[in-house]
């Protein structure tokens, strides 16, 4: 990165005015750390009348040309997600249900791919992964929808939390729904379908797409064993379906779509939350996980978050001088192109979503100076009045957070971090 273009390097953030989170006095230190968090509100997300989340709400109003007040499926499952690994189960399940209800909505479009695989070419033919929060309806602009993992986050999620508990079990109408999806990812051939993944982005086979729809796949074996004896055939059926996209993912992992793109931190989310690559999952190669692991921290850690990819050009170096509001919240997947010519090399923005991610990972490894590492990374990613950042760019030649600020996202994987280490150090604890 070029000594003339950035005048500042270290993080603009100056919220966590006590020292970082130590192994000497973590407990402490974190009961200071909730009162400051408290204080600044920094992890209160408000879900909707739906349950649903809006991806910025706190920052966007109703007619933002950011589009950042709709709701996104990923997101949503994401947030639940970390609702329910902080222990509240009923906050996960009432957003669960808020994605169902959209969902049915779009139950036809998997049908109609179902019974003719090819309409599935054309991406606002297949269900829709953005939408209205308030109204739980499409929006009516064009939109890269071709995003299976975002599908897949949703099914995962809704059929782990009814295995976990007969209070959470699927309704019939959930069953119908839900009944679909392993026929429509079959459809569209999810082991090898071009999508848009999770930057919303150029269509590619990415293995973060096809590793989340693995794990729906099984948590989908799972609640069929449970609920009746299939057949041999509809098993044989579904486990070549899970297969295919194994294979896959043996083929390209430790990358997202080698050759072209390799290290994206896009691959952290099979680690955490997935877990499809841990001693517990589908895929126990400890060794891959530190592949991964290894990449993105040597290829994208930046001293104010991490890249989601080299060479990606959303918020690039001085992003909104480039682009007026309505375009920077444009879909670029047809003309990704266009938008990289604006990017100076080594001026990729730096994301606050995965510092936190990184620290669940560690922890779960029991290495705890990395945990506390990137939690305390992650902490000093937050703004001088507590808020959680999408990304950190370079405006004018100092790094600032965006626009999209505080983020949902980022809030539900800073309350997942420290609920783990609170976690990690009562398993100390208790350790013999």
């Amino acid at each position: 990165m070029g000594k003339a273009l950035v005048k500042k390097q270290n993080n603009p953030s100056h919220f966590c005015s006590f020292p970082p989170l130590s192994a000497s006095d973590t407990r402490g230190q974190l009961r200071v750390l909730h009162r400051k968090l408290d204080d600044s509100g920094t992890l209160h997300i408000q879900a909707n009348q739906n349950g649903v989340y809006s991806a910025s709400c706190a920052s966007q109003t109703g007619d933002s040309p950011t589009g950042y007040q709709d709701a996104w499926l990923r997101d949503n499952a994401m947030i639940a997600f970390s609702r329910w690994q902080c222990g509240d189960s009923e906050s996960a399940f009432k957003t669960l249900q808020g994605l169902t209800t959209f969902l049915k909505t779009q139950a036809h479009k998997m049908e109609a791919i179902i019974d003719h695989p090819e309409l599935g070419q054309n991406v606002q033919r297949r269900p829709h992964v953005r939408f209205n929060a308030k109204t739980l309806k499409e929006l009516g602009e064009g939109w890269a929808h071709a995003q299976n993992d975002a599908l897949a986050y949703v099914a995962w999620l809704r059929l782990r939390l009814a295995g976990s508990d007969p209070q959470f079990r699927l309704s019939q109408h959930e069953r119908d729904l839900y009944d679909l999806f392993p026929a429509y990812f079959r459809a569209i051939r999810y082991w090898e379908d071009l999508d848009s993944g999770a930057w919303e982005e150029s269509r590619k086979v990415n293995s973060s797409s096809v590793g989340a729809v693995v794990a729906a796949l099984l948590e989908y074996q799972k609640l069929e064993k449970g609920r009746k004896r299939p057949s041999e055939a509809e098993r044989k059926r579904l486990d070549a379906l899970i297969n295919h996209g194994l294979q896959t993912l043996h083929q390209q992992l430790p990358f997202e779509s080698p050759p072209n793109r390799k290290t994206d931190a896009a691959t952290l989310f099979l680690i955490y939350p997935l877990r499809l690559i841990s001693p517990s999952g589908v895929i126990r190669d400890r060794g891959l996980q530190g592949w991964i692991l290894s990449l993105v921290r040597a290829r994208l850690l930046g001293a104010n978050g991490i890249k989601r990819y080299i060479g990606d050009s959303y918020y690039c170096q001085d992003y909104d001088k480039w682009l007026s509001p309505e375009q920077r919240a444009g879909d670029f997947s047809n003309r990704i192109e266009l938008r990289d010519e604006l990017l100076q090399p080594g001026c990729e923005a730096q994301w606050c979503l995965f510092d936190p991610l990184l620290s669940v990972i560690y922890g779960e490894r029991n290495l705890l100076a990395e945990q506390l590492e990137f939690l305390n990374r992650a902490l000093a990613q937050l703004t001088v009045d507590g808020a959680c950042a999408e990304l950190y760019y370079l405006k004018h030649g100092t790094y600032v957070p965006n626009e999209h600020t505080p983020l949902a996202w980022t809030q539900a994987n800073l309350a997942i971090a420290i609920h783990e280490l609170e976690s990690s150090l009562n398993r100390r604890k208790h350790r013999p």
